[in-house]
C-alpha cells in the first residue's frame, strides 16, 4: 500500500512549498478542473495547486477501488491537462508547461503532475513507489 499524503508531504517538503504555497482542489473546484472525478470511488485522494494559479503545479494522486475506476479517473485528468495546454492556461508558458504534463496509472493508483519545475522528478518518485 502506497500512502499517498506522505508521498504529496515528502514532496511538499523537498521542493518547499510550504503551508501556503498550495490548496486542496475539493468540492466545486473539484468539479470545475475535473467533471465527473468525485464520482469515482476512491480510497485516498489528494489533489492540490498553487494558490497563484499562473503558475504550473497541479497534482492529483488517487488511489480507486479498481483499476478500471483508476482508468476513468485517468482520462479526466488527461482532459485536464489538453485543455490546460490547449489554451485554458492561458499565458504561452503555461500552456507549454501544461503540455508537458503526464497521467500515470499503476495498477489502481494514478497520478497527474503538471509542474513547470520539477515534472520529470515527481513522475520518477511517483513511479519509484511502484519499483
Amino acid at each position: 500500500d502506497v500512502d499517498l499524503s506522505a508521498f504529496y508531504g515528502d514532496l511538499a517538503e523537498r521542493y518547499e512549498w510550504g503551508e501556503t504555497y498550495m490548496t486542496d482542489i475539493t468540492g466545486e473546484s473539484l468539479e470545475t478542473y475535473y467533471p465527473g472525478l468525485a464520482d469515482i470511488p476512491t480510497k485516498q485522494l489528494v489533489a492540490k495547486m498553487p494558490l497563484m494559479t499562473s503558475v504550473v503545479n497541479e497534482i492529483v494522486l488517487m488511489e480507486c477501488e479498481t483499476e478500471d475506476d483508476a482508468a476513468e479517473a485517468a482520462a479526466i485528468l488527461q482532459d485536464r491537462i489538453d485543455t490546460q495546454a490547449e489554451g485554458g492556461a492561458f499565458y504561452p508558458e503555461s500552456m507549454e508547461a501544461w503540455g508537458r504534463g503526464v497521467v500515470v496509472q499503476q495498477g489502481s493508483y494514478v497520478a497527474m503532475i503538471a509542474s513547470a519545475e520539477h515534472q520529470d522528478e515527481i513522475v520518477d518518485a511517483f513511479n519509484t513507489l511502484f519499483a
